[in-house]
């Protein structure tokens, strides 16, 4: 969605500023538009299977914070795994190959703010 504009000392997002996203293997959520300086993203995200469909993601540039609002995920970190549940937070810091699996409502907390480009799929 870009940065939120019009945003001093308060900002208010409702959900329908948010833009809708679908990835292969069972994500979807809502992307919130980015701080006025591109410091941040937040996303609510559902998650429903795995991520990515196939091999590793990884971020170049970006930290990934995934709360937990319900659900169970198994997070696999350079071969590390780790089992969340309600109210449990990981962060996935970048140049980490990174695989999601389970079935959860996250909250996504992404710094610097969310850029497409700098996130790869590699497959081994």
């Amino acid at each position: 969605p870009g940065p939120a504009t019009g945003c001093r000392s308060l900002c208010r997002m409702p959900k329908n500023q948010a833009k809708k996203f679908d990835i292969p293997g069972g994500t979807s959520g809502y992307l919130y538009p980015s701080h006025p300086k591109e410091e941040q993203s937040i996303a609510l995200v559902s998650a429903k299977g795995n991520h990515p469909d196939n091999g590793w993601s990884v971020n170049s540039r970006c930290t990934e914070t995934i709360f937990v609002l319900s659900g169970s995920l198994k997070v696999n970190i350079d071969g590390k795994i780790f089992y969340l549940k309600k109210d449990d937070l990981i962060m996935i810091f970048p140049g980490q190959k990174y695989q999601i699996r389970g079935r959860a409502k996250t909250l996504d907390l992404i710094t610097p703010a969310w850029d497409k480009s700098q996130n790869k799929i590699i497959i081994e």
